[in-house]
C-alpha cells in the first residue's frame, strides 16, 4: 500500500470497513473486529492508529508474528490475511491488516473457553444475538 493510500484512508475515518486500533490491542479485541468485518464484507484493520486518526504507529517488534497467531488461535474458521507495514516520512510504522468477505461464515472468536459471533454495525462490531 501506499503512504498517498494509507493516508487519505485515515483521513476519511473508520467506516464499516475501517477499524483503527493502538498496537497494544488484545487478542481477543483484535479477533472482534476481525470477525465482525469478516462476517459483513470484509475490511482493513489498522494498527498504529487512534480513533480520532492520529498516528501513534506500532512498537510491537513481533507484531506481524502476534497478528498471525491471533488469527490462528482466536478465529475460527481459521482465515488468512494480508499483512503489511506502511512507513510514514515522520518514521512511524502502521501496520494494515486487510481481510475479504469470510467464505466459511459465520467466524467466531474464541476466547475463555466460548466462541461469540460478532457483527459489523456502521463503525462498530456487535455481538450478534438470536
Amino acid at each position: 500500500m501506499l503512504k498517498t493510500e494509507l493516508l487519505e484512508i485515515i483521513a476519511n475515518g473508520e467506516n464499516s470497513g475501517v477499524e483503527f486500533k493502538r498496537d497494544d490491542i488484545r487478542p481477543e479485541q483484535l479477533a472482534k473486529e476481525v470477525v465482525a468485518m469478516a462476517n459483513f464484507q470484509g475490511g482493513r484493520v489498522l494498527l498504529g492508529v487512534e480513533d480520532d486518526g492520529a498516528i501513534s504507529g506500532v512498537q510491537r517488534h513481533d507484531l506481524e508474528e502476534w497478528v498471525m497467531n491471533v488469527f490462528q488461535s482466536k478465529i475460527h474458521p481459521m482465515m488468512l490475511p494480508f499483512y503489511e507495514e506502511v512507513k510514514l516520512d515522520d518514521g512511524k510504522l502502521v501496520a494494515v491488516i486487510s481481510f475479504p468477505i469470510g467464505i466459511s461464515k459465520p467466524y467466531v472468536v474464541r476466547h475463555s473457553g466460548k466462541e461469540e459471533i460478532y457483527i459489523r454495525v456502521g463503525t462498530t462490531s456487535r455481538l450478534a444475538t438470536k
